[in-house]
């Protein structure tokens, strides 16, 4: 009999041990040699410091990647039928993705807001022209190119301005050189890596006088039935945030691409995000201030 309890106890401790371990996050993995392929880096980095600044709590986890796609939306498709076990994905928020109750989010923006610090490429014909641009009325007569379904299409036209969407994100440089679209605006924290990326784009250039500037805080989205995964991951960026290693690498992958685009010294041209309007304010508490890095 004492035997069979040790057995016991030996196989309950072995499927306790197996499940701790065992307890696995999913990540989007870009497609390898694509321009995009750097791009999730920074997320994917810091989902592994919150998991590992909730370790002590909750335990071993695994990482790992879920097959590689280009598409936010096809990652959207793959979190709402849980395809993966906990695949978490980074978004912009918009309240029109949780309202079905399949998907919940984190609300602590992972990029501090950095993204709504928006710098822009420009065709070169008309540079000298955007030093002229002093306020969101002047912008209006330009068109701003973007992404098929990105967030910033929305918050754009909203503001009044002119944009067109371009399937293929690479495209959009082009375009832009070509004089089909003026403008394609990025992420202060983008622009360096993409005027490295495109420099063979020999007429590639961007403006140097104005900011756009937008509340766009982006979120770790999950299947709302991973209730331990966000609890996990939520603790583990609250815990990261108040011991200052989260700005520790924001600054890593961000403040060389801050410093480049001198926000300082540009015009801030300010615009409203409508798509706010439902969300609590707390998620400002997390904003990083690039103006004083």
């Amino acid at each position: 009999m004492r035997k069979i309890l040790f057995g016991a106890f030996i196989l309950i401790t072995s499927l306790c041990s197996q499940a701790t371990t065992d307890f696995v996050v999913s990540y989007r993995t870009p497609v390898v040699g694509a321009t995009t392929s750097n791009y999730h880096d920074y997320y994917t980095e810091l989902l592994r410091l919150a998991l590992e600044k909730a370790r002590p709590q909750y335990g071993d986890y695994t990482m790992r990647g879920a097959p590689p796609n280009l598409s936010t939306l096809r990652s959207l498709a793959d979190a709402v039928e849980n395809t993966y076990p906990n695949l978490v994905i980074e978004i912009g928020y918009e309240e029109k993705l949780t309202e079905t109750g399949a998907l919940t989010y984190i609300n602590i923006p992972i990029d501090g807001g950095i993204v709504g610090y928006r710098v822009c490429f420009a065709n070169a014909a008309i540079k000298e022209q955007l030093k002229q641009v002093n306020s969101l009325k002047d912008l209006r007569r330009y068109s701003i190119g973007q992404g098929v379904g990105w967030v910033d299409s929305e918050i754009l036209r909203a503001n009044g301005l002119r944009v067109i969407e371009v399937s293929n994100y690479e495209s959009i440089f082009k375009m832009v050189i070509a004089g089909r679209i003026n403008l394609f605006c990025r992420g202060a924290n983008q622009l360096q890596a993409e005027v490295e990326e495109f420099k063979s784009l020999k007429k590639l250039t961007y403006d140097e006088s104005f900011v756009l500037v937008y509340s766009l805080p982006r979120f770790f989205y999950l299947n709302a039935k991973n209730t331990l995964a966000k609890e996990r991951i939520q603790a583990g960026l609250q815990i990261a945030f108040k011991d200052g290693s989260f700005k520790e690498l924001w600054k890593k992958h961000y403040q060389s691409s801050l410093d480049f685009s001198k926000l300082n010294q540009r015009k801030h041209i300010y615009l409203e995000n409508p798509l706010l309007k439902n969300l609590p304010p707390d998620y400002k508490q997390y904003f990083m201030d690039p103006l004083s890095e």
